[in-house]
């Protein structure tokens, strides 16, 4: 009797509040239509037309980069894993976190280091040269040092003029030189590699050669990539490792409730918690 009480409140409140067309009700609390909420932190529910919508949040596949000193964190209170650096002396450059020590260049002219927490960044340096006689100095596009070339005959080639003994890349796995006149082209050449028994042999979008890459992981009919996260149920995580998967589950604390409360699972929590009992209303 008392349920049906709390119903017809609840049911007059929406036809009586203004802007509560179309809104949902979702485990005692209002939430107008069209917008989102997040029940928990892989979780994100949306209203439409009086009907939420839920699912689960799909966390992006990271690549941490090991050998800088990164690993893969779960930080508290969150979906979704991040790369982080196990060094204090580690820096953070546009996004990236390098080791201490680590050099990078960010353009084709400037290179970085990382020294204790600190990017301290300059020119690229560049060799001096001297040219031979009928040479001239010329600086390749996408090149930032100059080099000797020739003072022959430029090249036509698809459309496009090259100096004598400029280089250009008319694919990722070809490579041409312009000398006196004559365009010369050469595949690139790649090198052999040995694969362990978890990883597969494979080209990726951009690259020319082939590597090797970690074998994925099938659970529940999908591929999971090395070091992707996601959840087995709502007390189990697991992680993809090396073509494996590695679960964690989750333990819960035993749960006394005191008298008048009674030990309820809430939709998409792992553990028991102590709730009013039946017939109060329960509102979050």
């Amino acid at each position: 009797m008392r349920w049906w009480v709390f119903v017809g409140a609840l049911a007059g409140i929406l036809s009586a509040a203004p802007g509560t067309h179309g809104a949902c009700v979702y485990e005692g609390s209002l939430h107008a239509n069209q917008s989102s909420w997040r029940p928990e932190s892989c979780r994100e529910c949306t209203c439409h037309g009086d009907v939420p919508l839920c699912s689960p949040i799909r966390c992006p596949n990271l690549q941490c980069d090991f050998q800088r000193g990164e690993y893969l964190r779960l930080p508290p209170n969150q979906c979704c894993p991040e790369c982080t650096s196990s060094s204090p002396d580690s820096c953070q450059y546009e996004g990236v976190t390098y080791g201490h020590d680590s050099q990078w260049s960010p353009s084709p002219c400037s290179r970085c280091v990382c020294s204790r927490g600190r990017v301290s960044c300059a020119a690229h340096p560049c060799p001096q040269l001297t040219c031979s006689p009928g040479q001239s100095l010329l600086v390749p596009p996408g090149k930032c040092c100059p080099r000797c070339g020739g003072n022959g005959a430029s090249c036509s080639w698809q459309g496009g003029v090259y100096r004598d003994g400029e280089e250009w890349k008319p694919s990722i796995c070809s490579r041409c030189s312009c000398s006196n006149g004559k365009v010369q082209c050469w595949v690139v050449e790649c090198p052999q590699v040995a694969c362990r028994a978890h990883e597969n042999l494979v080209i990726q979008p951009g690259r020319c050669c082939p590597r090797c890459v970690s074998t994925p992981c099938l659970s529940a009919g999908h591929q999971q990539q090395h070091g992707e996260l996601w959840k087995k149920n709502t007390c189990t995580t697991c992680v993809c490792d090396k073509g494996q998967s590695k679960c964690h589950t989750h333990t819960c604390r035993p749960v006394i409730c005191d008298e008048g409360l009674t030990k309820v699972r809430r939709p998409g929590q792992c553990c028991d918690e102590c709730a009013p009992a039946r017939g109060s209303c329960l509102y979050q």
